[in-house]
């Protein structure tokens, strides 16, 4: 399956400092409300695009993230 962003759900990298504005877009699979909590109580990696346009593999981190203000673990 080819993921997709077309929901525009955004994320901040943990190592960016809060200056930094460029958001990592993240992908369909996990970009609706309950598949989000899923991916962040299990742990799972999250196929997500950069400000670049390469695709990296990241998860959710449940202990920083907030309603509207996810934060994004490089794995």
């Amino acid at each position: 399956m080819v993921e997709t962003y077309s929901l525009s759900a955004t994320g901040r990298r943990a190592d960016q400092t809060p200056a930094v504005t460029e958001f990592v877009k993240i992908g369909d699979s996990a970009g609706l409300a309950g598949s989000q909590d899923n991916a962040m109580r299990n742990g799972t990696p999250v196929l997500c695009k950069n400000p670049d346009g390469s695709q990296s593999w990241y998860t959710l981190d449940a202990e920083r993230s907030r309603p509207g203000a996810i934060v994004l673990r490089a794995v």
